[in-house]
């Protein structure tokens, strides 16, 4: 007697999903995530950095803005920035980062760096001792590398110097630093830049911010804002606030909540910090740094083996960025090119069998440029298809070039397909007169993913054709879970 094999249950059927866009409006010029990026550390893949910077350049994906690290914790004494420059000599020598510094240089307009006074914070060093030091390390830095233009002062200060200590049972007064303290730190950087600043053209002088808390904790964030406003220096400076957002703590550091639990955690953050800074009589358009974006946090995972975790982590980030492009003056950083240890969280493909690949994108990577080829200019496109945070998300651009959308289903864990149904109206006139090129990519769990078939690691042009749109123009996508499309409409020359 044989026994048939059981049926395998049928997946149940996408369900239905508009999405609008008008190209006749206009939203302002289109935040580009995609060019605020992180290096991981000097230490993290060093040899592979020249190979990399020149790929991403090739690649469209130069930045605006990078950052990097010139005291991590991770790197060796000798990486430190602090121990580069000797006051009694007057002189800095830079050449344990000049490499890392200039590949920063090359691949983007700005760098960022993070210098996180440390040994100041725990007592290693005297606190006189930091202004001067600063003075002579930045002066020197903004002569060697002038694309050196921002100062991000600290790391997750909440974190080192009180969460961790928190975390591992030590009561809150034995820990190295309250919030109260955290301000006093900070007036030496914005002191050290306005002397440097003063003998720098307008146009090549640095800005300086931070604290670049763990996330934007009111136990942290007010108390800084507190020292800022009753700073009397009349000239204190704060040109950025910088937070990172993958979590937040309760009050004990014993619980963390992720934020991809639930991604419209950060939507509200514009509004609370305006609010923060209205009651201290601060400017409310104070810019904000997100410097580190992410749904993995530490070593979280959602699936043990990553292959999963690499296409959530794209459409996670997607959703991020959509979220901070309704929020003025805020500005998400990629986190990050390749990672140290955390390989759900790169760009490049590290962890291959044979050692890290020169040019393959990872699903995350291959998300920045399907973000770097959108138009310029934003435009209305709303999504029928959502479930609280979940489901179908629009964005949309134009220019004189032709007319940009991305579509996605951010699912996370769950794994609720859709069909959308994609209406575009009042298309640009240069698209309504003649045959136009219509191209669609597409990021799914087996296109544009080394992770499931390296022969198709690069992005993938699934569909190309020429139609006559109209005014109007339908197009009809099945989505599944954390699937990435891009449509570029193009006149047809």
């Amino acid at each position: 007697m044989s026994v048939q094999p059981s049926a395998r249950a049928a997946a149940p059927a996408p369900s239905p999903a508009r999405v609008s866009v008008d190209f006749g409006s206009g939203l302002g010029e289109l935040p580009r995530p995609e060019k605020l990026n992180n290096f991981g550390n000097v230490t993290a893949w060093p040899e592979q950095r020249s190979d990399d910077v020149a790929f991403l350049n090739e690649q469209g994906l130069h930045g605006d803005i990078y950052r990097i690290w010139l005291s991590s914790p991770n790197a060796s004494a000798e990486e430190n920035i602090f121990n580069q420059c000797d006051l009694a000599t007057g002189k800095c020598d830079f050449s344990k980062l000049d490499a890392y510094l200039t590949q920063a240089s090359t691949v983007s307009d700005s760098v960022l760096v993070n210098i996180n006074p440390t040994d100041f914070v725990e007592g290693k060093r005297p606190f006189k001792d930091l202004k001067p030091l600063l003075e002579l390390m930045l002066s020197d830095l903004k002569k060697k590398y002038p694309r050196v233009d921002h100062v991000e002062v600290f790391n997750e200060p909440d974190w080192q110097f009180h969460g961790l200590a928190r975390r591992q049972g030590r009561p809150a007064e034995e820990a190295t630093l309250q919030p109260g303290e955290l301000y006093r730190f900070y007036v030496p950087f914005y002191e050290a830049v306005d002397t440097v600043n003063k003998k720098l053209r307008r146009s090549d002088r640095l800005q300086v911010g931070g604290p670049s808390l763990m996330f934007m904790d009111p136990k942290w964030l007010k108390p800084f804002l507190d020292g800022y406003a009753a700073d009397r220096n009349p000239r204190k400076r704060l040109d950025f606030l910088s937070y990172h957002s993958y979590l937040k703590w309760d009050d004990d550091y014993q619980v963390p909540t992720l934020y991809s639990k639930d991604l419209r955690t950060v939507a509200s953050d514009r509004d609370t910090l305006r609010a923060w800074l209205k009651e201290r009589r601060l400017p409310r358009n104070l810019p904000t740094f997100i410097t580190e974006t992410g749904i993995y946090p530490g070593p979280s995972f959602d699936d043990p083996e990553p292959e999963n975790d690499y296409l959530r982590q794209a459409a996670g980030m997607a959703t991020y960025g959509y979220l901070y492009a309704d929020q003025p003056g805020t500005r998400m950083f990629n986190w990050c090119v390749r990672h140290r240890v955390e390989e759900r969280k790169d760009q490049l493909v590290t962890r291959a069998p044979d050692g890290p690949l020169t040019d393959t994108f990872t699903p995350y990577g291959n998300m920045l440029l399907m973000q770097s080829k959108m138009k310029d200019t934003r435009v209305s496109a709303t999504s029928s298809g959502l479930k609280e945070d979940n489901g179908v998300y629009a964005i949309a651009s134009k220019d004189r070039t032709g007319a940009s959308l991305m579509v996605w289903n951010w699912q996370h864990t769950n794994t609720d397909s859709y069909r959308a149904t994609v209406d575009m109206s009042r298309l640009p006139a240069d698209l309504r007169r003649g045959p136009v090129r219509q191209r669609t990519y597409r990021i799914d769990q087996t296109t544009s993913n080394y992770f499931t078939d390296p022969a198709k690691a690069d992005l993938q042009l699934v569909d190309e054709k020429t139609v006559t749109p109209g005014k109007t123009h339908t197009q009809r996508i099945d989505l599944a879970p954390n699937a990435i499309y891009l449509i570029l409409l193009e006149p047809a020359r």
